[in-house]
């Protein structure tokens, strides 16, 4: 994720639009799957790869910058009434503080089949536009307070679709963790207030007092947090992304609260917290 805002394309054509990742990566594990059922496979990973690079998921004409990281396990392929019925986990993340684990969906998939994007619910592609919109929620939130808001909700329309069809399982889990995810005000206040101060210290004679007071909101919004939900994923894997981000922002600052909270409460990082007082 780029920290700083990217600006709004002016584009004379109104058709165009920008797609929003720009970089995939494929990684998909076929080592539970008989060599006579790999045929089913060939080129998968190039349509799951172009299903996110040439869909439009994003509705403004501003250009988001995603990377998408996709880690697949293929667990079992079954035949039921003439269909492919294919068992797989998957993980997707953005290779910083994004990780997102389907621990188990069944879809259908043929030899050679392109992947559509359709407001009607599909097997496989309803839950990669699922996971798409979660991406672009967690990013437009950096971007405006609660900014995620609808995409968030596009995510929850997909998953209750999916607890209603033919292929419910695990749908309604992720219908709940979506719905856990926008409920989370202190984790969503947190990273705007953090990646707003950052961009205001990226901006050309920046206001001094304005990323103090980000900043402050955002030491406060990790102390509320603990508070509420201890040490758990969402911010551990927050921390683990950007805990060198925020030891040179506590520096431009001059910001001790924050790096001697850490350094007890993150104790994963404490090496780079503790450069905070090197010269």
């Amino acid at each position: 994720m780029k920290f700083y805002k990217l600006l709004i394309l002016i584009v004379l054509n109104t058709s165009f639009l920008m797609s929003q990742f720009t970089q995939v990566f494929i990684n998909i594990d076929y080592s539970n799957i008989s060599e006579n059922q790999m045929f089913i496979f060939d080129g998968f990973e190039s349509e799951i790869e172009s299903y996110f690079l040439n869909n439009y998921f994003f509705d403004e004409r501003e250009k988001l910058d995603l990377t998408l990281d996709v880690n697949m396990i293929i667990e079992n392929v079954n035949d039921k009434g003439g269909e492919k019925i294919i068992s797989a986990q998957v993980l997707f993340s953005n290779k910083l503080d994004q990780h997102f684990f389907s621990k188990g969906f069944d879809f259908i998939y043929y030899k050679n089949q392109a992947l559509y994007k359709s407001e009607i619910f599909d097997s496989l592609s309803s839950l990669l536009s699922f996971y798409a919109y979660i991406f672009i929620a967690n990013e437009l939130d950096t971007y405006e307070y609660l900014g995620g808001n609808k995409y968030f909700m596009k995510a929850q329309n997909i998953a209750s679709d999916g607890k209603n069809s033919l292929y419910t399982k695990n749908w309604y889990g992720r219908l709940k963790k979506v719905r856990k995810y926008q409920e989370n005000l202190v984790y969503r206040d947190l990273r705007y207030n953090f990646f707003s101060a950052y961009d205001v210290l990226e901006s050309e004679n920046y206001d001094l007092k304005l990323a103090n007071n980000l900043f402050l909101k955002f030491y406060n919004s990790i102390v509320e947090y603990e508070l509420y939900y201890n040490y758990t994923k969402p911010l551990i894997y927050f921390l683990n992304a950007y805990n060198k981000d925020i030891v040179r922002i506590a520096k431009i600052l001059d910001f001790k609260p924050i790096i001697e909270y850490l350094i007890i409460y993150d104790e994963t990082n404490l090496i780079e917290y503790q450069k905070f007082y090197n010269d």
